[in-house]
């Protein structure tokens, strides 16, 4: 997607400025003057500043104008909000809505689903970045809330003693780590700077909504996906989900004998992935099929 076509609330710097400029010239011109007859140090960018927020304001819908339900536009809009924080994190940036819709989402169909279920999350997910990066932003997030007014005791991730991440990987899936980096197969992706994303509704109930199933029971979530649900859960300030229960993760490991399964360490704050044989199930093991 070219800069001309990016939408307003994500634009950066020059560029962003430039186009609200040519949306409203009489009020930029008319800001301007003023500017110029009471000129103080600053005043041209403060004066961008201020003409680039309001325009966000004015058009916050524009990215899910294909979305005919409001309620679950502005669950996606919230989603991506929550999203940018969290990819903030990852020390990424999260693309432009109409960038998805481009390569082949359905902002319309996505829509529709979120309004029929709302347990569904929005969730756009990057793949590639790595288990260092993941464990780093797992990191970030926990000295963030640490830091919040309510303060570290009720932080829903903590830094343990030894400085080691909240995101905590078992060996197999630390070593085979690529196979649950890769992204889905089918899925619509959008690559920027490197990096490949999707956008696929995640169930994001605090259980899965099917359990008591094997890995055959599929198609499952990928662990991307799952860790940026988590991360935009506690950017809302939301408790993170599997608490009391494990979500299959998408992508065989050990040659097909095993699979990884996602869960909550609430007495911990920890998010931890295990791995288990591919037929193994309990009532607290289920899967959370994306919605593409």
């Amino acid at each position: 997607m070219d800069s001309g076509t990016r939408p307003i609330g994500r634009r950066s710097g020059r560029d962003r400025v430039e186009l609200v400029r040519a949306l409203f010239p009489d009020l930029a011109a008319e800001l301007d003057a003023a500017a110029a007859r009471y000129a103080v140090p600053g005043a041209a960018e403060a004066l961008d500043e201020r003409l680039d927020a309001a325009a966000a304001r004015l058009m916050p819908h524009a990215a899910f104008a294909d979305v005919a339900e409001p309620d679950a536009a502005r669950r996606a809009e919230r989603s991506f909000g929550a999203a940018r924080e969290a990819s903030a994190w990852l020390g990424i940036d999260v693309p432009e809505v109409e960038a998805f819709a481009a390569a082949g989402v359905d902002l319309g169909q996505l829509g529709s689903a979120l309004a029929a279920d709302a347990s569904l999350t929005a969730v756009p997910a990057p793949f590639g970045c790595g288990a260092t990066a993941w464990q780093a932003a797992f990191t970030r997030a926990a000295e963030a809330v640490a830091g919040s007014p309510s303060g570290a005791s009720s932080a829903p991730l903590a830094v343990d003693a030894s400085g080691a991440s909240p995101l905590v990987l078992a060996t197999e899936a630390e070593k085979e780590f690529e196979l649950l980096d890769a992204a889905p197969a089918g899925a619509p992706v959008v690559t920027e700077s490197g990096v490949t994303w999707t956008l696929r509704l995640v169930p994001a109930g605090a259980r899965p909504p099917v359990l008591g199933l094997g890995f055959s029971y599929g198609p499952h979530v990928t662990l991307p996906e799952m860790l940026m649900l988590q991360l935009m859960l506690v950017a809302a300030g939301s408790a993170p989900v599997d608490a009391a229960s494990f979500t299959w993760l998408d992508g065989p490991l050990a040659g097909g004998r095993l699979a990884a399964r996602h869960v909550y360490d609430e007495s911990e704050r920890a998010i931890r992935i295990t791995c288990r044989e591919m037929g193994n199930q309990g009532p607290h093991l289920g899967a959370r099929t994306p919605i593409s």
